[in-house]
């Protein structure tokens, strides 16, 4: 193992701490496919709890809404409590919020167990988790490091996926009951948590949790909400989170305007998945080597040209191979700019001490759209027919991406206009600082 790491230029702290890091990536995976696997299996799901597209929204709505309090404590309470005992209690609750998923249950029923995985996959868990990537690697290996987590958080979670159809299949199969075989997709997931959890308690080094501090303390708000480079990112992040939350709707679009069936569909999730990884990966190594600014502008800009093309691609059965090839792009693309954002913080000169409470205020922007976008998709759905809801739908991703754009140009502007204050700062060299720049 270390001399692969070796042989993909990987050194210094992140060579020490890369294990942690898969580790780590394995759990955000495993933790985020309760809350969103109604996506991949979108009509069995309407079908099975009785629910409207808008009733499908609504359940993202709450999870955005816990996450957008969440985040914001979350962050503070993360830099001051040991990343095991976070992520351990996280796992647990998802779990269980998934074994209440199996009982006979209506739409009140759902809202309240989506509040469980609200709290469970955002609060303290994924600041914390940033945090510790962050801590966890050098100046200079910052996007390898958020590329390898987000990589293998993309793998892990093919992974997962993969199992899951394949359950799914097999149930659908045996039984011919699409309904009862996404049931048993619930309980693998479930079971996936629980297990995670105990994987965690013995194997994370709780002697070497780079999160644990002495108090919680709100001090790093106060310092953070002065630097200019942290709204910067906020904005870029809710722009990145409307555009995450609207990928899912590429798999109903797939199966409800091209018919492509709900195996297809189900492919298309764990292809998304899949094709993240090269972006994630792929983005890192470019990072280092050419800069977060220049990254981020290529990826912005060839999401965007994408996402046109998506537009003008007629709405033919036969064309369903060519809305595949865009979603990959899209999806490889827009990879790259979601996990190198995190390296904005570095070039920002936000202070480590203060990772998970930028983080959280960070996802909190994040988390805004979660409350509005997946019911204004479902309303959009809902109140037209399938492909003119959708149409609806892409061209506000196509403005979403271009504002995300400006703003990436807005920051490379920053980054120049403070380049010789970013000097005077102990915290960064001015060699670091040229990398940035690049």
């Amino acid at each position: 193992m270390n001399k692969f790491i070796q042989k993909i230029g990987i050194s210094g702290k992140l060579k020490y701490n890369f294990k942690k890091i898969i580790l780590l990536s394995i759990a955000v995976s495993i933790i985020s496919c309760l809350p969103f696997f109604r996506f991949e299996y979108y009509d069995v799901y309407l079908k099975t709890y009785n629910l409207t597209n808008t009733q499908m929204g609504i359940l993202a709505t709450v999870i955005g809404i816990t996450g957008i309090f969440s985040y914001l404590f979350g962050g503070l309470i993360a830099d001051g409590l040991k990343l095991k005992k976070i992520i351990i209690v996280s796992l647990v609750a998802m779990g269980v919020g998934g074994f209440l998923h199996l009982l006979p249950i209506g739409f009140r029923e759902l809202l309240f167990i989506y509040l469980i995985w609200g709290i469970s996959s955002t609060f303290a868990f994924w600041p914390a988790c940033v945090k510790a990537v962050r801590v966890m690697s050098d100046g200079d290996s910052q996007g390898k490091a958020f590329g390898f987590f987000e990589g293998f958080r993309n793998i892990s979670a093919a992974l997962i996926a993969l199992i899951a159809v394949f359950l799914f299949n097999i149930g659908a199969g045996l039984m011919d009951n699409k309904l009862l075989a996404m049931r048993y997709v619930i309980l693998f997931y479930s079971l996936a948590n629980i297990i995670a959890a105990i994987l965690v308690y013995y194997l994370m080094d709780e002697k070497n949790d780079v999160l644990h501090a002495d108090k919680v303390s709100f001090e790093g708000i106060s310092k953070l909400v002065k630097n200019p480079s942290l709204w910067i990112i906020c904005v870029i992040s809710f722009c990145n989170h409307i555009y995450c939350m609207s990928l899912y709707y590429y798999i109903p679009y797939a199966t409800n305007v091209f018919q492509a069936s709900v195996v297809f569909g189900a492919m298309l999730g764990v292809v998304r998945k899949v094709g993240s990884i090269g972006g994630n990966i792929f983005g890192g190594y470019l990072t280092d080597k050419i800069g977060t600014y220049k990254v981020m502008f290529i990826s912005y800009f060839v999401v965007l040209l994408a996402q046109i093309l998506l537009l003008f691609i007629p709405t033919n059965s036969s064309l369903l191979f060519a809305v595949s090839i865009v979603f990959v792009v899209i999806v490889v693309f827009f990879n790259m700019n979601m996990a190198m954002s995190w390296t904005m913080m570095n070039s920002g000169l936000i202070p480590v001490e203060y990772s998970a409470t930028a983080a959280g205020l960070i996802s909190t922007s994040g988390a805004i759209p979660e409350v509005f976008i997946s019911v204004l998709a479902g309303k959009l759905i809902d109140s037209y027919d399938n492909f003119l809801g959708y149409r609806y739908l892409f061209y506000l991703l196509a403005a979403v991406t271009f504002v995300a754009f400006v703003f990436v140009i807005i920051w490379g502007r920053y980054l120049k206009n403070h380049e010789k204050k970013f000097e005077k700062m102990n915290e960064i060299d001015k060699d670091k600082i040229k990398v940035c720049m690049r």
